[in-house]
């Protein structure tokens, strides 16, 4: 009887080492990430009214994941960052159907493989850069909806995803105004100029 219930009780060890382990292993494993400029973290651009900001758009964190097609929509504020430019990555061959379209005030992006085996896509990889031009004073949150990301089954994929922010500023306020000092040798010289004017003067 006791042997009986010292094996009941290292099988119940054994099981709930099992879970545990299973557990740690499942947060371990870390999602794929959408992410601006592959930094993994949300972004934050603070640049000056008429400046341009360039944006890459990144997937990382596919060791374990292929990613086999995706769609989105990124959101922008037109009045503070116009588009300048949203161009896809030639370079990705996996994927048949490719593009990034513009709209006024967002993005439409998707793309679509037909490969059978994509165990050689890399493991993070730019697909598209986008530019902005900074137009008016305010604050610009570059954010995605309507998220699909799918394998390479069109199984649905959870990933990390991490927006980005454009603050532009008005600079013409740190113009620096001429002293009073700088504007009385200005005069002088001006008074200077007009007397050896008058001082070569023909009569």
């Amino acid at each position: 009887m006791l042997i009986k219930t010292n094996i009941a009780h290292t099988l119940k060890r054994i099981v709930l080492a099992a879970t545990l382990l299973l557990g740690v292993n499942q947060t371990a494993s870390a999602l794929p990430i959408l992410s601006f400029n592959n930094a993994q973290s949300s972004v934050n651009e603070t640049v000056n009214i008429g400046d341009t900001v360039s944006f890459e758009l990144w997937f990382s964190g596919l060791e374990t994941d292929d990613v086999g097609g995706f769609e989105f929509l990124l959101g922008f504020n037109n009045i503070v960052s116009s588009i300048n430019s949203a161009v896809g990555n030639i370079a990705l061959d996996e994927f048949d159907i490719f593009d990034v379209f513009a709209n006024v005030n967002d993005i439409d992006v998707y793309a679509v493989s037909f490969v059978d085996d994509l165990s050689a896509q890399a493991d993070e990889f730019m697909f598209a850069t986008l530019t902005f031009m900074a137009s008016n004073v305010g604050v610009s949150q570059l954010s995605f909806s309507n998220l699909i990301v799918s394998d390479a089954n069109a199984i649905a994929l959870d990933i990390s995803v991490f927006d980005a922010q454009i603050t532009v500023l008005d600079d013409t306020s740190n113009v620096p105004v001429p002293t009073p000092a700088s504007w009385g040798v200005f005069l002088l010289g001006v008074l200077g100029l007009a007397c050896r004017y008058k001082g070569v003067k023909p009569s």
